[in-house]
Order: structure tokens, then C-alpha cells, then sequence
């Protein structure tokens, strides 16, 4: 359904050393981007994630109450680790890595608020 998705960071080289640790976590590593450019895209190329700083420069960017994205994972312990890095670097526990019956039975995931204080998933299916 999306071809990518962008959130809005205040520090592109904090988020960039964010994500990266974050991404690679899930199995997904850089697509393009350039820190001087002050964005960054993560994931495979049919649907990808991007980070940038405010294009209006004289605001900041903010977190959008409600809202989260969820980033698949190929399995269990990807959720975990994704879930385990982010908080070493920096990010807030929003859910801990666990099954979401009221979702499905077989749905595993952590959620998590980074640095900017965006609600981002990971989710894999485990059956």
C-alpha cells in the first residue's frame, strides 16, 4: 500500500545512529540519504522508511499523538532485538516484546517511543 513513510527528526546525526543500530536489528539497513541533506532512508526499496529534519527549518519536528508505524520483522528475536537496541540507544519501552492476542495469536510485538518521541512497532508473525 505505501511506496515509504517519512517522521520528522530534530537531530538528523542522532537519528541517524538511532536508526541504523535500530534497522540493522530488523535486517534492514540504508537505502539513501545523505546526514548533510538531513535525511536517511531505511529498508527494501518497494516500501521504504525515512527519517528527516523539519523541511521549514524555523520549526521543530513532533511526535504525532495517536499514531505509530510497525516495521516487520522476519521473526521473534528480531522484535526482541530491535526492541532491546532501541532502548540502549536512547528510545523509551511503550511496550514491552510479547504476544498481542487481541491482535491475532500468532502476533509478536515491542513498542517503543525514539528519541523524538515517534511510536514505532516491530511485528512478526510466530506460529
Amino acid at each position: 500500500m505505501f511506496a515509504h513513510i517519512s517522521i520528522g527528526v530534530n537531530n538528523i546525526e542522532k537519528s541517524v545512529g538511532f536508526y541504523d543500530s535500530v534497522m540493522e536489528a530488523l535486517r534492514y539497513k540504508r537505502l539513501f540519504g545523505d546526514v548533510d541533506e538531513k535525511f536517511m532512508a531505511y529498508g527494501p526499496e518497494e516500501s521504504f522508511f525515512i527519517i528527516n529534519e523539519p523541511l521549514d527549518e524555523s520549526k521543530t519536528a513532533q511526535a504525532c499523538n495517536s499514531s505509530h508505524i510497525c516495521i516487520k520483522a522476519e521473526k521473534k528475536e528480531d522484535v526482541d532485538l530491535f526492541h532491546e537496541t532501541a532502548l540502549k540507544f536512547g528510545a523509551q519501552c511503550d511496550g514491552p516484546p510479547g504476544f498481542r492476542k487481541h491482535y491475532a495469536d500468532d502476533y509478536y510485538a515491542a513498542f517503543i517511543l525514539d528519541p523524538d518521541g515517534h511510536k514505532i512497532e516491530a511485528m512478526a508473525r510466530v506460529g
